[in-house]
This record gives structure tokens, C-alpha cells and sequence, in this order.
């Protein structure tokens, strides 16, 4: 019985960082930011990885319009980050950046966070 308690707690203890969840850990443009000028793209970085193909990021101006390219993709060398593309020099005002972030054992996190493009 001690062996097979033993044998559990080894397993639990391996398996354990494929429980973990992707947080986000810092963004560009960071939650809000005022910007003298327009961004090319949006980038966020999670503590792990993410599954970009099943997540989702939107960037909507103030009227609601979406003003992304809907190209989220990974970062070939840096795994945790991910970017995504504006569509071309925004105007000034207030921008908000939804995010639905699949980790890699598929827990999903959201959040949400603005930027303004001063005049």
C-alpha cells in the first residue's frame, strides 16, 4: 500500500506541469497606455504557451468597430508571445483589446484592456 502511495504521489508530481495555466503576464501597448502614435500590432505574453489557433484577440475602436487583422499567430522564437496585426495607422482615441486564451490543457482565460491613441 506505501508502495503504490508512493508510485500516485510520483505521478501527480509529473504530471503537474501539464496542469498548468497560461496567464497573462504583460502586454504592448500595456493596459492603459497613451500612445503618441499607432502600433502596428498587439502583443501579449502568457506565462506558458498558448494555443493560438483556439484563441481569440479583438482590438475594436470606440464605436465597436474591429480594427485587427484577425491574424493572431505565436512568435517563432518566443513561444509565450503572440502578436496580431492592426489594420494600418489607427486615429486617435480609445481602443479596447478583448482576449480568450486557450492554454495548453485547454483552460481558457479572458480579460480585456484599453489603450488610447492621443491626438
Amino acid at each position: 500500500m506505501k508502495r503504490l502511495a508512493t508510485i500516485l504521489s510520483a505521478l501527480l508530481l509529473l504530471a503537474a506541469p501539464v496542469w498548468a495555466h497560461s496567464a497573462l503576464q504583460r502586454t504592448e501597448p500595456a493596459a492603459n497606455a497613451v500612445l503618441k502614435t499607432s502600433p502596428n500590432e498587439i502583443r501579449l505574453w502568457f506565462s506558458e504557451p498558448i494555443k493560438a489557433g483556439l484563441s481569440t484577440i479583438v482590438v475594436r475602436d470606440a464605436a465597436g468597430k474591429q480594427v485587427d487583422r484577425q491574424d493572431l499567430h505565436p512568435d517563432a522564437k518566443e513561444p509565450s508571445l503572440v502578436h496580431l496585426s492592426l489594420q494600418g495607422a489607427l486615429p486617435a482615441g480609445l481602443y479596447k483589446v478583448s482576449w480568450s486564451a486557450v492554454a495548453q490543457d485547454l483552460h481558457v482565460g479572458k480579460g480585456e484592456f484599453t489603450f488610447r491613441i492621443a491626438p
